[in-house]
């Protein structure tokens, strides 16, 4: 944790522990306290996070498949931020801040359709894997939902996959990602 994040010293940032790799509640607890943030993939790795004193706002909730019953909780809670899988979840993230009355902060995962060059049953960044939208579709997401009661926008997402080997896949990810935020800051 502290080479990565003296790796990073220079530029603002935050570190999100993925407690998919490893929610134990002691190794959660240390991270934590060293400084990590969290990234949970569903309401159980959530109600561990807090359990392990992180803050919500210290929160990322990812991964697909959410339910509504996640989402509900994510919301009431405060989460930092949701990371949209698709325009029908915004709606359903949409649908639940209304009816919950809160703001829910968003970034929607984007697709940018670039191959990690990892093992195909773990890449997600290609056009054909179907995870996130495609990049193309994404401003046109973002202005029909930019105004929508109950939603902030705070970001853009994106995860080309797993077990990459060269910087060049995340360069270009990257690269695709600045791009798609100037133009939606515009």
């Amino acid at each position: 944790y502290h080479a990565i994040d003296g790796a990073f010293a220079p530029y603002p940032h935050a570190i999100h522990y993925s407690l998919k790799a490893n929610s134990t509640l002691a190794l959660v607890r240390l991270l934590r306290s060293i400084g990590s943030r969290a990234d949970v993939n569903s309401g159980g790795e959530l109600a561990v996070a807090l359990r392990a004193g992180f803050d919500p706002k210290d929160v990322v909730f990812t991964g697909v498949g959410k339910t509504r019953d996640e989402l509900d909780d994510a919301i009431t809670k405060g989460v930092g931020t949701i990371n949209a899988e698709s325009a029908g979840e915004l709606d359903r993230i949409i649908a639940a801040s209304s009816r919950l009355g809160r703001r829910a902060r968003v970034a929607l995962r984007v697709n940018p359709d670039i191959d990690a060059k990892s093992h195909p049953n773990i890449s997600t960044g290609l056009r054909a894997n179907k995870f996130g939208v495609a990049i193309s579709e994404a401003r046109r997401i973002y202005a029909e939902r930019r105004g929508a009661q109950g939603l902030q926008f705070v970001g853009v997402h994106v995860h080309i996959g797993s077990q990459i080997t060269t910087a060049e896949p995340l360069r270009r990810a990257a690269e695709a990602l600045v791009s798609l935020a100037l133009d939606l800051t515009e």
